[in-house]
């Protein structure tokens, strides 16, 4: 959220938006821009000649989506509670 101060006061509700549009895409083919986010390695294991492919994971979709949109809203309270208080470390 950073954003706030440097520019960007609608950011956090952007993202409240984003979230809200994900969640109503139809979606069955997971990808990312990181194979971790959809399980890339998993899937590629699963991969056999003449199954369904387990790309197709439209559960997996909603999952990251919710957890992301839940991992955001949780960041953002913590922010609101505490102005300018840096991120904790993992």
């Amino acid at each position: 959220m950073r954003g706030i101060r440097h520019g960007y006061p609608q950011i956090a509700e952007d993202y409240v938006k984003t979230f809200a549009v994900l969640k109503s895409l139809p979606c069955d083919l997971f990808l990312g821009a990181h194979g971790a986010y959809f399980g890339m390695l998993a899937k590629i294991e699963r991969m056999k000649p003449g199954a369904a492919s387990p790309f197709i994971d439209p559960e997996g979709y909603r999952a990251y989506v919710s957890e992301r949109d839940s991992t955001f809203r949780k960041e953002w309270e913590r922010q609101r509670q505490n102005p300018g208080s840096p991120a904790p470390r993992n």
